[in-house]
């Protein structure tokens, strides 16, 4: 059963080194790496691992085509005072999917994330899990917070600056906690859309267990070391062990994938750009920064034409104009996909009624398009106000 796991970290100026992390990810000059001195002290002979799959980076300014290394080297040094150097992602992969599987996998979380405008090192690791199963392969994500949308040139020293002095300005919307929601949601969303693009039957929940409805612990162990963690981790095995023959994964597993295959209803198409678009447009969907603006256009484009396949789920019907359930189910889909683009593109909502003149901060309106049946109908908060704008008659059909 795959496990789904992402833990969220950075790097604060003065409280680690990014140059560093950045060696340990590479496996690279082991000798001076303080995280690859730590990992080799993890194992009983002193040994480290050589469990590097693959590894990149992308992004970098002009000034760092060489290597990234002089990129988080003049990160260390360079980024302002109480500044972030990096952020950090730690993510597991399905280790029943192939090994290409799990590198698409890995390229379009990255191109979700970072997309053209963040600086990036990555690294699949491919160790052993410590209690025998298998294999536990993962990918490790550094990348800088600052943001370059735009083809301004600077040399190193401007890039850290501050935004008022020509430096590259980070985007702080990754310090907000909704962000980190966001980012689980979606890392889930592809993973399961590739798990069945495998042929897979199996699917993750980036949700907690008490959100899904379990009231078991968690089976985790803290992090750390000496004889208190070794005792620590010996229990949590025993508890695992517990929870297999109880049969408590499988059943766990079975209402994961549940779960997905009622999120599916909503993607017209898990072809593996329906899906990456499907993720970016949502996770950035209030970014309206000049980057994410052409993105939205290049997927809107897919709508209204340039994408054969998605045209053809939105506009064919049979010859006597009936369809069948799974016409009708596919078509709903696209729609919602189509309505969900559309609200990204025309903004705030005008709202009529006692909330007349405030702005709402929600991308829900109708919209207009020449190629697609004219809506009908308003959408309804649950506060009571009525938005000023039209929805499809089968999204009420078919429910949203």
């Amino acid at each position: 059963m795959p496990v789904f796991h992402l833990h969220a970290d950075h790097i604060a100026k003065g409280h680690g080194s990014a140059a560093a992390l950045a060696r340990y990810l590479h496996r690279d000059r082991r000798e001076i790496g303080d995280q690859m001195r730590r990992y080799r002290d993890r194992e009983p002979d002193g040994s480290g691992k050589d469990d590097l799959v693959a590894a990149g980076s992308g992004n970098l300014p002009a000034w760092a085509q060489e290597s990234d290394a002089s990129f988080w080297e003049a990160a260390d040094v360079r980024e302002r005072k109480n500044g972030d150097v990096a952020r950090t992602y730690e993510l597991l992969l399905p280790r029943e999917l192939s090994a290409q599987g799990r590198q698409d996998l890995t390229a379009d979380i990255r191109e979700m994330l970072l997309g053209t405008q963040f600086a990036h090192t990555w690294a699949i690791h491919e160790p052993t899990a410590r209690d025998g199963s298998g294999p536990m392969p993962h990918m490790h994500l550094m990348f800088s917070p600052r943001r370059q949308d735009d083809t301004q040139s600077r040399t190193q020293e401007v890039w850290f600056r501050q935004v008022n002095h020509g430096g590259v300005q980070p985007d702080a919307s990754w310090k907000m906690r909704g962000r980190l929601h966001d980012v689980r949601e979606m890392v889930a969303l592809l993973t399961n859309a590739t798990l069945s693009r495998g042929g897979l039957e199996l699917a993750v929940d980036h949700r907690s267990l008490a959100m899904r409805g379990f009231s078991r612990a968690p089976a985790r162990y803290a992090a750390g070391s000496g004889d208190a963690h070794t005792a620590d981790q010996q229990r949590i095995e025993v508890y695992r062990q517990s929870l297999r023959e109880a049969h408590v994964y499988g059943y766990e597993g079975a209402q994961a994938y549940a779960a997905w295959l009622v999120r599916a209803q909503d993607i017209p198409s898990l072809d593996r750009r329906h899906v990456l678009e499907y993720a970016r447009d949502y996770l950035w969907r209030w970014d309206m920064s000049p980057g994410r603006q052409r993105e939205r256009a290049m997927s809107l484009g897919r709508i209204r034409g340039g994408d054969e396949d998605l045209r053809t789920i939105l506009m064919e019907r049979d010859r006597d104009g009936v369809w069948t359930f799974q016409q009708s189910q596919a078509h709903a889909r696209a729609l919602r996909y189509a309505l969900h683009l559309e609200r990204l593109r025309l903004g705030p909502v005008e709202v009529r009624g006692r909330d007349q003149g405030r702005k709402r901060d929600d991308r829900s309106r109708g919209w207009e398009h020449p190629d697609l049946p004219m809506p009908r109908g308003t959408i309804e908060y649950g506060s009571g106000q009525v938005v000023r704008g039209r929805v499809f008659e089968e999204e009420r059909q078919y429910g949203r």
